[in-house]
């Protein structure tokens, strides 16, 4: 079925699962604040991740960690298909907390043994059988796939630049400005821009902005009114969120709160 759609189980509530198919499902970078686990059905396309590209293919599965900035490019829009699970950040605590310092990466490629896996866990996810059956498929899928991925595409970056990272990530509905950010971490603005953008891909207020976007779809799940939402992520107004989000996913905060099933 063409199009973008997300479907959303209320025995499993902590996984939404969004399929695509001929549709270019995000014109930006953009991130996600779940753990994105996804395979490629038909054709290919170009992830864009830390200023760097990969050819992901047709029975291709990767992993991409929360709050990792990408953007996937289908090289043939008419030949393209993909199925995404995105897990809560907060479900998948334990597991992070749980690795060793080899899986400090944002992205994985998967095998096929892995996409087959994934295929399975999606339509055990969207069948009728228990919430605890789910909650127990998908819990032994994540830990198996944190075991066993064959390639790691390491996003690496110096310890200051990642503390203004997570200080973006803490204050993202504030107005930051760089002369604060500059004191706080005793960097000159030029210096703090370029190495952030170096190591992440993005700018600051870019990275912001996305953060923002993130918290608005994650608002849609329980509410249709764009105005309020708009206003509570830190847009001036629903017509800048719905333009942001539009660039983000690949259709509007209605479109997108109406096609969630439960």
């Amino acid at each position: 079925m063409k199009g973008i759609h997300y479907y959303r189980a209320d025995a499993c509530n902590m996984v939404e699962i969004k399929t695509c198919a001929n549709d270019v499902h995000a014109y930006k970078d953009h991130l996600h604040q779940e753990l994105s686990i996804g395979y490629i059905e038909k054709g290919t396309t170009v992830l864009h991740v830390n200023g760097k590209s990969y050819d992901i293919s047709a029975g291709d599965a990767i992993i991409i960690y929360p709050y990792v900035s990408h953007r996937c490019q289908p090289l043939d829009i008419t030949e393209w298909q993909f199925t995404m699970i995105y897990v809560d950040n907060a479900f998948c605590k334990g597991i992070f907390d749980d690795l060793d310092t080899k899986h400090s990466i944002g992205i994985k490629k998967l095998g096929e043994y892995e996409f087959n896996q994934i295929k399975h866990l999606v339509d055990t996810l969207k069948s009728d059988v228990s919430g605890f059956d789910k909650e127990v498929e998908l819990i032994s899928t994540l830990i198996h796939l944190f075991d066993t991925c064959d390639v790691a595409i390491k996003l690496e970056s110096s310890r200051k630049i990642h503390a203004v990272k997570t200080y973006i990530k803490e204050h993202f509905l504030q107005p930051l400005n760089l002369k604060d950010m500059e004191e706080h971490f005793s960097m000159n603005k030029f210096a703090l821009i370029r190495n952030f953008k170096d190591k992440f891909n993005t700018t600051p207020n870019a990275y912001q902005l996305q953060l923002k976007i993130n918290y608005g779809k994650y608002l849609l799940k329980s509410s249709s009114n764009i105005v309020d939402i708009a206003l509570r992520s830190g847009f001036y107004d629903q017509a800048h969120f719905t333009k942001e989000f539009k660039k983000a996913y690949g259709i509007t905060p209605l479109q997108y709160h109406k096609s969630l099933k439960f």
